[in-house]
């Protein structure tokens, strides 16, 4: 441990540490601020926290009752033996047959030439997921259709799109290009929608942070969220403009990377899809806004660099896990306020812990020589010099070097397919929502901005759709009845599941540490 050059780590840590002190403390007071309008006011679906929630014993209990359920244990150990086989095939694959788990359709292909050129193919290789089959039996109908139609629709359009030379995706994550600005233009669309349907409590939770009146009793634990996220707030933008990056565009970064945690953060909680990666990174959207001759390699590079450490994974970011956790918490009865400080002394143990023990863990194993962290670590770079490229090429490279502050915006030149392509997304968001408000029957939800045709859409769609086929039948053919008396398989499912994908991790552990050899992987 002592040969690590600790020495060399400060500089890096002094600028990086208190960003995401500021961030964490920002987002998990967000995660308090939203908490009572999504539980109480909206009720949310919150599938996971549910299905946490059941496992839990209740007052003066030993265990869950859904423990005591047959469904829950037929489907527990249903799922179980299935993963357990595969897994056991690894090792003894001229014994076991394995179960397999994906359906395969690439013959279609040539019947669907549009959707293959729209990178549709992996529609046609769908893996089940039987957590992402189970959780769509609890969340609204609506939104498990249209998780599951939206990636066939879209790579439709992006392949018709293609055949008239206009293509929706290039280059790597950090480009300036369409596919970027419509998941922009619906995630601020969904965040448009979140104020709208809760503006009276946020306008009262914010009056009551600044010492005003407000209409409403709010909690004081949601009034010092709100103000601990606003000082986190101007302390993040503040560090960003004393970083070099002129305040005006820290502040636009600052909001549309808070969008990226609401929008998924409200998303989880809606769908429970647990893997939603990342299609938006503000340095590439404030491109396509100013254009890169309005803002120089300088900020370029730097909100690059940004989005790679904050912004790579924010389906696994602090906010939307505390957002379920306060769900569950608020299930099984316990103060929300009471659990604020613990929430905070979590977060802060959890930095202390991991920041030593990952630079440790890269000298003493090595950083990941492929995969998305390996990727994404060049991109910022990759873009950069393809910029600087473009700059110097159009001789505006020096005068780009020289602008700054309100003279940016005098110097903007934007990308107008990538704005008009925003501007569709949000009227076609807001349009959705508003038709999910008025009509009774209304097919889809504005959370399929979240996923469109991205790499998490294509993985999850039709496990989604095979959960909604399930529900929709069940409920036509047996009822409310049968659909109360379906869950506790549904939860087996998932807990079958997710203790088979335990076992393997557990086994590997011990062969490693025991033998030191790199133990069997297993993705199911």
């Amino acid at each position: 441990f002592g040969e690590v050059p600790w020495y060399a780590w400060l500089p890096t840590l002094a600028f990086w540490v208190p960003l995401m002190i500021c961030l964490l403390l920002a987002t998990s007071s967000l995660a308090i601020v939203f908490h009572r309008q999504w539980v109480r006011h909206e009720q949310l679906p919150y599938p996971i926290s549910v299905f946490a929630h059941s496992l839990l014993p209740g007052p003066g209990k030993a265990r869950g009752g859904v423990f005591r359920q047959r469904a829950f244990w037929v489907g527990a150990l249903l799922l179980f033996c299935i993963h357990m086989n595969n897994y056991l095939c690894r090792f003894w694959p001229d014994v076991l047959i394995p179960v397999r788990l994906w359906l395969d359709f690439p013959p279609l292909s040539t019947m669907v030439p549009t959707l293959i050129r729209g990178q549709g193919g992996m529609l046609l290789r769908p893996t089940l997921y039987f957590a992402v089959i189970a959780l769509a039996y609890f969340i609204p109908s609506d939104v498990s259709f249209s998780m599951g139609t939206i990636p066939f629709i879209f790579c439709y359009i992006q392949g018709t799109l293609a055949g008239y030379g206009i293509m929706l995706r290039q280059g790597n994550h950090l480009s300036t290009k369409l596919e970027a600005f419509l998941f922009t233009g619906g995630y601020f669309g969904i965040m448009l929608m979140v104020f709208y349907t809760g503006r009276h409590y946020y306008i009262n939770v914010l009056r009551r942070s600044v010492g005003m009146r407000s209409r409403e009793q709010v909690e004081p634990h949601v009034v010092w969220a709100m103000r601990i996220f606003m000082v986190a707030t101007v302390a993040f933008v503040t560090q960003l403009s004393m970083g070099g990056l002129d305040w005006q565009l820290s502040l636009l970064y600052t909001g549309i990377a808070f969008m990226i945690f609401i929008v998924v953060s409200r998303t989880i909680a809606e769908t429970g899809a647990f893997h939603i990666g990342s299609e938006i990174f503000p340095g590439a959207i404030i491109i396509g806004i100013f254009g890169a001759a309005a803002l120089g390699p300088r900020s370029i590079i730097m909100m690059f660099l940004l989005s790679a450490v904050l912004l790579g994974a924010p389906g696994w970011s602090s906010m939307p896990f505390l957002v379920q956790g306060l769900k569950l918490a608020d299930m099984s009865e316990v103060r929300i306020g009471r659990l604020t400080k613990w929430i905070f002394i979590a977060l802060g143990l959890s930095l202390l812990i991991s920041l030593p023990m990952t630079i440790y863990w890269q000298y003493d194993q090595g950083v990941p020589k492929g995969g998305w962290p390996r990727s994404l670590s060049s991109f910022p770079f990759e873009t950069l010099v393809k910029t600087k490229h473009q700059l110097a090429a159009q001789g505006s490279l020096l005068q780009s070097e020289a602008v700054s502050g309100w003279g940016r915006f005098a110097a903007m030149r934007p990308t107008g397919p990538c704005i008009l392509a925003f501007f569709i997304a949000v009227g076609l968001a807001l349009g959705i929502g508003f038709g999910r408000l008025r009509f009774r029957n209304w097919p889809f939800h504005p959370v399929v901005f979240v996923f469109l045709g991205g790499h998490q859409a294509k993985m999850m769609g039709v496990s989604f759709l095979i959960g909604w086929l399930v529900k929709a039948l069940v409920n036509k053919y047996g009822g409310a009845r049968v659909y109360q008396a379906t869950k506790p398989f549904m939860i087996g499912i998932l807990a079958g599941e997710m203790t088979a994908r335990l076992v393997p991790m557990l086994v590997g552990s011990i062969v490693y540490f025991v033998t030191g050899q790199s133990p069997q992987q297993y993705f199911g």
